[in-house]
């Protein structure tokens, strides 16, 4: 072979090389294990995955079980895990996206069962919440974006029917039910007590989820013997899902025994009284009936359960003061009951209920039950709330007072206004305003009605003002105990400073993947103005400055996140959040180079002379553009008894992150990456290209070894900028 021949070839070698070792692809044949090939097998590398799909299908079964809610989806192609999210709201209340949290962030099935309850009872609040979920799919081993999260869907726990109403002497022959259907039942199992508590209950019988008039009826038929004994009604309700609700309470009725007295009349409130005239009984009082010798029992039932209460076996007069368990804010309603003892028999012959329910409503003097307090620009407070318990007519009577204090619990002293009228604004609030008062941040309010106050209602206080939120830092080294997650990024710090004049007891971090909303909680543990400090939360008293480390798990290569700081009174209450601020973590130095190498292989992809297919042909010179910006120089020579390669790099670039405009350039390149060999195909790189964008930094090839026209040895020298130095990263990271 001549000189010029062999240069040829060394040459031909060299270019291959070209400074980019991923440059190539394996060749996909077109038999594979023997079997005859399909062009499906030459383009399925168009197929990869770079972004998970949402997962489909996505269902939450409404009404599951009484403790449980289950989620399904389909399985989406290439995803490792699932993370489920999770947002709590009162019954018709959408709540916003900042509000999900993670309730389990590595599902590895296409199911979820979220227990909320571990021990069901029949007051459990969280029956009254509708749970609202999404699913996110993950790959973080194989590098894949996640996917958005589904479209939320909700759902509530299988509460029991409400409202079990059962008569009380209307007929002899029968005792009547009724009640309010429970949302997902399709049918309801009937059963009868003879106790109070409902202890060795028979099973009457199942009826269809078929309301009349809004509820579910059944018909219990009593014998000759079973008049005028006391039964106790249960109900449960069964769905489709094969789960059954918790039994109601029970329900009191019975049936009338022939001879027994008429219904007492005129059952009221005594004197009127009972709307917000007392704290602590309410009173009512009814017209006797004919016979002399009648006795009666009183009952009482209330808007939050419809369950009759009996208060009293035997009321020798016509009325009744009741203090037995009473609470404010709620309506009662009493019903008095007629008995004769029949002395022959032996029996007591019990009168129908009464009926004149409305003129027995009561309620005791109530504090308002939703009180706000606002902090104003102007250094004072206004404290807001709605009228207290009543008609219009009942709170026209009232006024209120407004105390103040420093103290969380127990009653507030300081007297913040005094007979506020009850006027309300067009939001339906009554208000007071008055000054902050120092460290008196806490406001309680009563209710006032002629020389009766109210006790206090619930503490509240104002909600600090948003902090001043420093920075959120960008591909910087967090050195302090910090490592990459699976991803190659690394953490990314928060720092902040308390609201001017003011002195939050608590914050929260919150991080969105948008700008302007999306945000969620990130911090697990509560983060106190005045600690306990972690290793992921710090304070420094020299400059002021709080931090949060985010160890974001699922921090994905080339992505932004969006930071901001909520902070929080004593009450963990708190509605102004910070500023945004960007941030994204730092890459280790082997994820580096793969990122720069997406760039400078696209660059190279565009070059002409080094992909014809003759060696002769590949010497040459010329300069092709960059998508974005820049253009990428190359120039093919013998030089001497070698060949010498010269790829320059100015201002190039080829990719936005997150191929959004907006979002700015991901990797801008600047410099060299050359190549010299001998005609035994040997030789070295030389060159440094410096990046700026997303991941600022520098790549070095002064260590790549050239053996047999390609990189046989050495390494790549990785220096990021943001607190690092430089590391020698293997050839092979291209392979």
């Amino acid at each position: 072979m001549s000189k010029n021949c062999f240069l040829l070839f060394s040459l031909f070698s060299l270019l291959l090389f070209a400074s980019c070792a991923e440059f190539f692809q394996e060749k996909v044949p077109l038999s594979m294990n023997d079997n005859p090939g399909s062009l499906d097998d030459v383009f399925a590398n168009e197929e990869a995955i770079t972004k998970l799909d949402a997962p489909a299908q996505f269902y939450v079964a409404p009404y599951y079980s009484t403790s449980e809610i289950r989620l399904t989806w389909h399985a989406v192609r290439g995803a490792e895990y699932y993370m489920v999210e999770r947002a709590v709201a009162a019954f018709g209340e959408t709540p916003d996206s900042s509000e999900y949290e993670p309730l389990d962030r590595f599902v590895y099935r296409t199911s979820y069962i979220d227990e909320v309850l571990k021990s069901p009872a029949l007051s459990s609040p969280e029956f009254q919440n509708e749970y609202f979920y999404r699913v996110s799919a993950f790959n973080t081993a194989k590098k894949y974006d996640e996917s958005d999260p589904t479209v939320p869907h909700s759902a509530m726990l299988f509460r029991a029917p409400v409202n079990v109403q059962a008569s009380g002497g209307v007929s002899v022959e029968y005792v009547d039910l009724s009640w309010q259907p429970s949302p997902g039942a399709n049918s309801y199992d009937i059963w009868r007590s003879d106790f109070t508590n409902g202890i060795s209950a028979s099973l009457l019988g199942t009826v269809p989820n078929v309301p009349i008039n809004g509820k579910i009826q059944f018909r219990n038929s009593v014998s000759t013997t079973e008049q005028g004994k006391d039964f106790y009604y249960m109900v449960t309700a069964n769905n489709s899902f094969g789960n059954k609700t918790l039994q109601t309470r029970p329900a009191y009725g019975y049936a009338r025994v022939y001879g027994a007295p008429f219904a007492p009349t005129n059952v009221r409130r005594f004197n009127n009284l009972g709307r917000g005239h007392s704290k602590t009984e309410l009173k009512i009082t009814w017209d006797p009936v004919d016979e002399t010798e009648a006795y009666y029992a009183v009952y009482r039932y209330s808007e939050t359960d419809s369950s009759l209460t009996r208060l009293k076996d035997r009321v020798e007069g016509r009325e009744w003061a009741d203090s037995q368990g009473l609470r404010p804010g709620i309506y009662y309603y009493y019903k008095v009951q007629a008995i004769v003892d029949d002395l022959g028999s032996g029996r007591a012959l019990k009168s129908q209920f009464s009926s004149s329910d409305s003129d027995t409503e009561s309620f005791l003097l109530s504090s308002p039950d939703e009180v706000i307090a606002e902090k104003n620009s102007n250094g004072t407070v206004t404290v807001k709330w709605k009228p207290a318990k009543g008609n219009e007519n009942d709170r026209q009577g009232y006024t209120y007072k407004v105390y103040a204090g420093s103290a969380m619990e127990g009653d507030l002293s300081i007297n913040f206004a005094s007979s506020v009228p009850p006027v309300t604004g067009t939001d339906g609030y009554i208000s007071a305003n008055g000054p902050l008062m120092g460290n008196n941040a806490f406001f309680r309010v009563s209710t006032v009605n002629g020389s009766l106050e109210s006790d206090q209602s619930m503490v509240v206080s104002p909600s600090p003002a948003a902090a001043e939120i420093q920075d959120a830092s960008q591909h910087a080294f967090i050195h302090v105990n910090e490592a990459a997650n699976s991803n190659g990024v690394y953490p990314v710090k928060i720092t902040w400073k308390k609201p001017a004049n003011e002195d939050p007891a608590f914050y929260n971090i919150q991080r969105s993947t948008r700008t302007g909303s999306g945000f969620t909680k990130i911090n697990e543990a509560r983060l106190g103005a005045n600690g306990p400090y972690s290793d992921v939360y710090f304070y420094d008293p020299a400059t002021g400055v709080y931090s949060y480390i985010d160890r974001n798990d699922a921090a994905r290569v080339g992505r932004k996140y969006f930071y901001r700081v909520l902070s929080l009174n004593q009450l963990e209450q708190g509605s102004f959040p910070s500023d945004e601020r960007t941030g994204w973590g730092a890459l280790t130095h082997t994820q580096y180079m793969l990122e720069y190498n997406k760039t400078m292989n696209s660059a190279l992809k565009k070059l002409t002379y080094m992909h014809k297919p003759g060696s002769t042909d590949k010497l040459g010179t010329e300069t092709k553009n960059g998508t974005i910006s820049g253009n990428i120089y190359y120039d093919a020579a013998i030089s001497g008894l070698g060949a010498r390669i010269i790829i320059r790099l100015t201002n190039y670039a080829d990719f936005y992150i997150e191929n959004e405009t907006v979002n700015g350039v991901y990797f801008i390149l600047n410099g060299n990456s050359n190549t010299s060999a001998n005609m035994s195909s040997n030789g070295t790189m030389d060159g440094t290209v410096t990046c700026t964008g997303m991941y600022p930094g520098r790549v070095y090839y002064d260590r790549i070894e050239i053996k047999g026209g390609a990189a046989g040895g050495g390494t790549y020298g990785i220096w990021p900028d943001g607190g690092f130095s430089r590391v020698e990263v293997p050839y092979t990271v291209l392979n």
